[in-house]
């Protein structure tokens, strides 16, 4: 080290020299931009070693009287974080209490920090998901197992929702009156409050449950949408407004001001009944669960919940319990394809009018398997995703690819649907020797991104054994070629379609020829 520069080795920069970011290609500065994390977490896990460190040592000493003033030894470890590191005292609490928590009750989730598989805002999620368990409880050692060889195995992307979800699984396996007790406490605990804000406002905060909130807020978006383009106020600005007018049966108004304004404005009676009947909450779960045995559920845009809850739900006069697989549809075949030889069950994947577009039951059952949009770090809600077919249909030549299929389709958020569409990324969908569903995204260069790390076919694993596939099509009618015939544009659009294709078998050709020879591919 000379002066305050730290002399790093230049393996550490993954063959890019800082210096000189910009001569590197792009492949060698997105393996840069990944090791770059790993040597945050790195750093994140050294600095939880020297906080539980200097922790140990002040407690140790119990407490000291510093001119009439007793500091207990917790005290004495916050301030020293705090004035070391120019934290608040809260922002160094928080520091200590994670640094203690990590080390007596998920010391294997902590060595996944120290291997570069995790960040310190993960540990965070599973710190904050455990938080009821005890330290002292016999499951803590196995649940802490448990988490670091899901982390370990599973390989891909875990978003703040996907990551909570697979720890509430795991908590509910071990504990399930632990998590009905979680529930009921929290909805004991619900309840208003206000607090005062500066400069004449003031927050009104409420505590419901999950289901209620949902209702609340799609009635105050309702109502807030409702003004004419023109209307001056922001999004936050209006639903403010028009919360108030809801709960106080006030009228609320456009604020454009104009003789031509086209807003049409509904009383909150109306947007109240209206949303009633127009909200939908999805939740899934299996029969077992509904009929009584103990198991989990998920509700979209909340995540985990437990069989207690599922049942309360599905009690609601206004409920309507829908089975995944179609109604009065049977099957066309039944094929041993799953792992461990389980059976899968395959259903019509397309409309029978039309071939591209996917049947309800088809397009249902792919937004259930994946729960979220499957664009790697989005925490979008499938059910307000679009669907896209992974490798594109061909409406010229079908049997080139692309059909319409549950294992050929994925939820995509608006911005990377349109991205697939226009941008040059190709994304890729297949299953592995061990039978789970691998998402991967490649950029224009080559380099490949691992998509979500799980699916709700962990949560629900019989989703595994249901396929929606098209059937297969009749040839196609002769044509009769005259000189008045033009043959098919060939477009950008098709153009790129081939390449894709082109590119979608040589990147399978490699995958398979890299585990032919050494196993699957590490990511």
């Amino acid at each position: 080290m000379s002066g305050n520069r730290v002399d790093l080795p230049g393996g550490s920069f993954a063959g890019v020299d800082p210096a000189h970011p910009y001569a590197a290609n792009m492949y060698s500065l997105m393996d840069e931009l990944a090791e770059s994390q790993h040597r945050q977490s790195r750093e994140d896990w050294r600095r939880y070693g020297v906080v539980t460190a200097i922790a140990d040592r002040c407690i140790a000493v119990r407490s000291t009287i510093d001119g009439g003033i007793v500091v207990s030894g917790d005290t004495d470890c916050v301030i020293r974080v705090a004035r070391q590191l120019s934290l608040t005292r809260r922002q160094a609490e928080i520091l200590v209490d994670e640094a203690i928590g990590l080390r007596e009750s998920l010391p294997e989730g902590l060595d996944t920090l120290r291997d570069g598989i995790t960040t310190r805002w993960q540990l965070q999620v599973i710190l904050s998901r455990t938080a009821l368990v005890p330290y002292e409880s016999s499951i803590t050692p196995t649940l802490d197992a448990e988490i670091a060889a899901t982390l370990r195995s599973k390989k891909g992307s875990w978003t703040r929702a996907r990551l909570r979800d697979e720890v509430d699984r795991l908590v509910f396996r071990h504990d399930p009156d632990l998590v009905r007790e979680r529930r009921k406490e929290a909805l004991d605990n619900r309840g208003m409050w206000t607090h005062i804000l500066d400069d004449g406002t003031a927050e009104l905060t409420g505590v419901m449950a999950a289901e209620n909130v949902r209702i609340a807020a799609k009635a105050v978006r309702v109502l807030a949408d409702s003004v004419c383009k023109h209307d001056g106020r922001t999004v936050g600005q209006r639903n403010s407004d028009a919360m108030f007018a809801l709960l106080t049966g006030t009228v609320f108004e456009c604020l454009c001001d104009r003789e031509d304004c086209t807003a049409e404005v509904p009383e909150p009676d109306a947007v109240v009944a209206a949303v009633r009947s127009e909200v939908v909450i999805h939740v899934v779960t299996d029969q077992a669960t509904l009929n009584g045995a103990p198991g989990i559920g998920w509700v979209d845009e909340h995540g985990v919940i437990s069989d207690e809850h599922v049942r309360d739900l599905a009690d609601r006069p206004d409920a309507t319990i829908t089975p995944v697989t179609p109604a009065r549809t049977a099957p066309t075949r039944f094929a041993a394809e799953a792992p461990s030889s389980d059976v899968v069950v395959i259903y019509p994947g397309s409309q029978p009018s039309d071939p591209y577009r996917p049947t309800t039951a088809c397009a249902d059952f792919v937004r259930i398997r994946d729960g979220y949009c499957t664009e790697p770090g989005c925490e979008k809600s499938a059910f307000s995703c679009d669907l896209d077919h992974v490798t594109e249909y061909d409406r010229q030549r079908p049997t080139r690819g692309g059909l319409t299929s549950s294992e050929n389709l994925n939820a995509k958020c608006r911005f990377g649907h349109l991205h697939k569409t226009f941008g040059d990324w190709v994304d890729v969908q297949y299953r592995d020797e061990d039978g789970r569903l691998v998402t991967e995204y490649i950029t224009p260069e080559g380099y490949r991104i691992r998509g979500d790390a799980e699916t709700l076919e962990d949560l629900f694993p019989n989703l595994r054994r249901i396929r929606f596939e098209q059937p297969a099509q009749a040839p196609p009618t002769p044509r009769v070629i005259t000189g008045d015939d033009t043959p098919p544009p060939n477009n950008r659009t098709a153009a790129k379609h081939a390449r894709r294709r082109a590119e979608r078998a040589r990147n399978q050709r490699e995958r398979e020829r890299r585990e032919q020879a050494d196993g699957p591919a590490p990511f």
